[in-house]
């Protein structure tokens, strides 16, 4: 299934590479965040609590760059019974939308857990858990980004 969200952060794309570079060690913890977030808007929409936390691995590519762009590839899954939760592949991307504002883009496709039950529950409701989660990275993301530094 594709997801994609987008922010947009108030810098040159040239600095908001260097930050991002800058925060790659965070990514991870920002991914596992945004999981547990998405996790507990389901949970919410189920009516219930969330009991299923996971820690989420962020696996991140090297960095490919042209004269407007800057694309940096990233897989992303729960750890531990891996074939009970979605998995990720997508890029993060960072696009010069003007000389003083970049875009970030993160966008991608997961695979639904469990086959053909996973599928079917992924079209009712799972689908808002993947969306919720990939905007919330896209916000830390954007939020560190734009601090000052």
């Amino acid at each position: 299934m594709f997801v994609q969200y987008y922010g947009l952060v108030p810098v040159p794309l040239d600095r908001a590479e260097t930050r991002l570079l800058g925060l790659l060690d965070g990514l991870s913890e920002s991914a596992d965040i945004a999981y547990r977030h998405g996790e507990e808007m389901l949970a919410r929409i189920r009516g219930g609590e969330s009991k299923v936390a996971k820690t989420v691995k962020l696996e991140v590519g090297a960095p490919s760059r042209r004269e407007t762009q800057v694309t940096l590839p990233l897989s992303w899954w729960a750890t531990g019974t891996p074939f009970l939760f979605p998995t990720m592949d997508a890029e993060l991307v960072l696009a010069a939308m003007g000389p003083q504002l970049t875009q970030v883009t993160l966008q991608g496709t997961y695979k639904p857990p469990i086959g053909p039950v996973g599928r079917a529950l992924d079209k009712a409701l799972l689908h808002r858990f993947a969306e919720a989660s990939v905007k919330d990275f896209v916000d830390r993301v954007v939020e560190g980004l734009g601090a000052d530094g």
